[in-house]
């Protein structure tokens, strides 16, 4: 029963707490490390619900066996250790919401898969007839409005820009631009926003999903333009994304200028600050807290019944 405590304390205080620290103005310098901190903390709380739903039904699951021919202890010590006063009714409880969340994150997920195969499939076709291929090695369409993103998928993906941006953008400018896009679709930035945006539209109820997905997804457009440009360049990147300004873009594909255009533009220009060598360490640091500290919380009373266990027989083998 501690363990069940523990765990929702654990994610109740994670997600309130890593929320804020990855709310600070820290993240503008170093958005990529970012990205992993929300991914991290969305994984934590999510693995927290499950291993409580694991830790309140141990006592009846075969798991128990296993658990303690790992540690060494008596299988009725380890019992003792996750019973709950109430008996099994909470295990039963916590075992039927989180298959019953499962089933739902699953179905969420496939659902999203197949509905953004068929779109990016369908403009991918869209693109064979009404676009032209540039010798930059992207796609060109005839729009009046200036276009510029990126389709991922199918390989290496595709970059297209419409001829209005062709004209907006000077040469400088238009590489960057393709820097940006390209950035996108090397680091599978689809598949981070896939994985927030699956956990925003299953767990509705949960406010740190919804931010989480929010805040990656314009994390990653900063990242992109780090990528893309040198110290040098950030202000011909922030004059592109400027230029590209009442651009749009089609569903399911990552476009450089309709995802916080305004907060990018002024991080662009202004005083370039290197990320810290020290932002990434306290990252992984931070990482490897979240992603453990649930299994740690979820195996102590298994430990401190394996301890006891072995404190028992040295005790009898003294007397003897």
């Amino acid at each position: 029963m501690i363990a069940a405590l523990l765990l929702v304390a654990f994610a109740a205080g994670a997600a309130v707490m890593g929320s804020h620290v990855l709310s600070r103005p820290w993240v503008l310098r170093s958005p990529r490390v970012a990205v992993l901190g929300w991914q991290a903390l969305s994984t934590s709380v999510v693995t927290s619900m499950l291993l409580t739903a694991t830790a309140l039904a141990l006592p009846f699951l075969p798991l128990r066996f296993s658990l303690a021919s790992l540690l060494g202890a008596h299988t009725l010590t380890i019992v003792e250790h996750y019973e709950t006063p109430l008996g099994s009714w909470p295990g039963l409880l916590g075992l039927t919401v989180v298959a019953g969340l499962t089933a739902m994150l699953v179905a969420t997920t496939a659902r999203d898969f197949i509905r953004t195969r068929r779109v990016r499939r369908s403009q991918r076709n869209a693109l064979e007839l009404v676009g032209r291929r540039h010798p930059g090695g992207f796609t060109v369409v005839e729009h009046d409005v200036p276009l510029a993103y990126c389709l991922p998928g199918a390989g290496t993906g595709t970059v297209v820009l419409s001829s209005a941006a062709l004209a907006l953008l000077d040469d400088r400018e238009r590489e960057l631009v393709l820097g940006h896009e390209r950035r996108h679709l090397r680091a599978r930035h689809d598949l981070a926003l896939a994985y927030s945006g699956a956990l925003a539209r299953t767990f509705q109820w949960v406010p740190l999903f919804a931010r989480a997905h929010a805040q990656i997804a314009v994390l990653l457009e900063m990242a992109a333009d780090d990528a893309a440009a040198s110290p040098a360049d950030r202000r011909a990147l922030a004059a592109a994304i400027v230029a590209l300004g009442t651009g749009i873009r089609p569903e399911a594909a990552l476009a450089a200028s309709d995802t916080a255009a305004v907060i990018r533009v002024r991080r662009l220009t202004s005083t370039n600050r290197s990320p810290r060598w020290g932002l990434g360490i306290a990252a992984m640091a931070g990482t490897a807290v979240l992603l453990s500290l649930p299994l740690g919380l979820a195996l102590a009373p298994a430990v401190e019944a394996a301890a006891r266990d072995c404190c028992t027989v040295v005790d009898l083998s003294t007397r003897s």
